[in-house]
């Protein structure tokens, strides 16, 4: 179920109207902040992803694999597209998402981080992703610590 979860999350996320210039960097870390909010809101994750730190910041272990399903399948596109100085490997949906594998508290979630982040750029998302606890403390290209997810930067505010 949770492996649906994340394939439907990337198509969601690539045909959602509040989402801008979605290349894999913004991708990965708008997953990244609806799982967190998740977790902080709901207790548990949506999709069940584990999170690698990247210089970027944290990317979902298995959604590269699961994105290139959604583009073998022709669900998804990835195409480059340059933006100003910037050459990004844009992610487009080609069908709607299946709505069937969340429940309507996931989906409004979905949707408010998508109206809140949709709009920011890759690079702006990537310096949010490391105020997180949960990346700062993990060693590059290692797993990111569920606990500290669950903790967040809002409990953190002297910036330890």
């Amino acid at each position: 179920m949770h492996s649906h979860k994340l394939t439907e999350l990337i198509v969601y996320l690539g045909g959602h109207p509040s989402v801008a210039d979605l290349g894999l960097t913004k991708l990965w870390k708008l997953i990244y902040f609806v799982e967190a909010r998740a977790l902080r809101e709901f207790g548990e994750s949506i999709t069940g992803s584990e999170f690698i730190k990247y210089a970027h910041g944290p990317v979902p272990s298995r959604g590269e694999k699961h994105l290139r399903q959604l583009v073998k399948n022709g669900e998804v596109t990835t195409a480059p597209r340059t933006i100003g100085e910037r050459t990004l490997n844009e992610v487009k949906s080609v069908r709607k998402a299946d709505w069937k594998y969340f429940t309507p508290k996931e989906l409004t979630l979905i949707d408010g981080v998508c109206r809140k982040l949709g709009g920011e750029s890759a690079s702006s998302l990537s310096d949010l992703s490391h105020q997180e606890p949960a990346w700062h403390y993990a060693e590059m290209m290692q797993k990111l610590s569920p606990e500290l997810v669950l903790y967040g930067t809002q409990e953190d505010p002297d910036d330890l």
